[in-house]
């Protein structure tokens, strides 16, 4: 059995080491609301654009034609893979380093040429281990984007699409559904997809000015922009989650070890007691 000490000294450590967990935790806890208000406060916007633009699309007809919306036989394809800086986030980053990595192997199965942009230093990191290259790296973009920092990546991203120098586009990031439930997705960005309007929609109540065409050839690229901003609040208000529950885990673990050595010290020191008092008793005895 360790010495009554040794397990004091190691107890101290795993003290320390809770208190530092315990405040990582306290401030991604904090750190997670403010994320949380801005992704959720985006998303009835998000909601209205895109039932929007499904009315507008089922007014335009199927005659209706946008280079966004083309789809052209691929060549080349751009992957961007979004995740954090920083690490002690769990499994955040390496889930998503996993789904860029297999979703780069998919498209170039297909015989397209792949460019990969990575957002984040622990991602840019990962991907290197793995031997994919990387056309460009973006490490200024911290947990609490802004959309005019993500706006340059999405207005690049639309450059490069009218001019023909990528077919397809996707982002791959965590999807943030509830505190309790993210995952790792890959979504194509571009082409874009109109989505259906709903059986008795609304849309014959509309009466558009400028035409539907005019108005969709704003809201398209307005959409696509949105659409990656999104991803960028998604991934950190699920980075922070994970960080909370990380921190938490480590947390309880050392109260729990804490716990067991506070019994192994407290079994040591009475063993160490035991013995000095037979060593007192037998001494004693020999005297007499």
């Amino acid at each position: 059995m360790a010495k009554p000490r040794a397990i004091l000294n190691r107890t101290k450590s795993i003290k320390n080491i809770a208190k530092i967990t315990n405040t990582m935790y306290k401030i991604a806890a904090a750190k997670f609301k403010r994320a949380h208000d801005r992704a959720v406060a985006a998303r009835p916007y998000t909601d209205k654009l895109t039932q929007l633009i499904g009315d507008l699309a089922r007014a335009a007809g199927d005659d209706f034609d946008h280079p966004l919306l083309e789809v052209r036989p691929a060549r080349r394809a751009l992957v961007i893979g979004i995740a954090s800086n920083r690490g002690l986030c769990g499994g955040y980053n390496t889930n998503v380093a996993k789904l860029v990595a297999d979703s780069c192997a998919e498209i170039e199965q297909r015989g397209v040429e792949l460019h990969v942009v990575s957002s984040g230093k622990r991602l840019i990191t990962m991907l290197k281990h793995r031997k994919l290259k990387q056309d460009r790296e973006i490490t200024h973009i911290e947990d609490k984007p802004t959309f005019e920092e993500v706006d340059e990546i999405s207005s690049e991203i639309l450059e490069l699409y009218a001019k023909g120098e990528v077919e397809e586009v996707f982002l791959v990031y965590t999807k943030f559904e509830s505190a309790s439930r993210q995952r790792a997705v890959c979504e194509r960005v571009l082409p874009l997809e109109t989505p259906a309007a709903e059986e008795g929609g609304a849309s014959h109540h509309y009466i558009f000015h400028p035409t539907a065409e005019e108005i969709l050839s704003d809201l398209l690229p307005r959409s696509v922009r949105l659409h990656v901003f999104q991803a960028f609040l998604d991934a950190a208000v699920s980075e922070q989650t994970a960080r909370r529950m990380a921190m938490k885990n480590a947390t309880d673990s050392a109260e729990e070890i804490i716990k067991d050595l506070t019994m192994l010290y407290n079994r040591s020191r009475q063993a160490q007691i035991t013995t000095e008092l037979s060593e007192i008793i037998g001494g004693a005895a020999a005297l007499e």
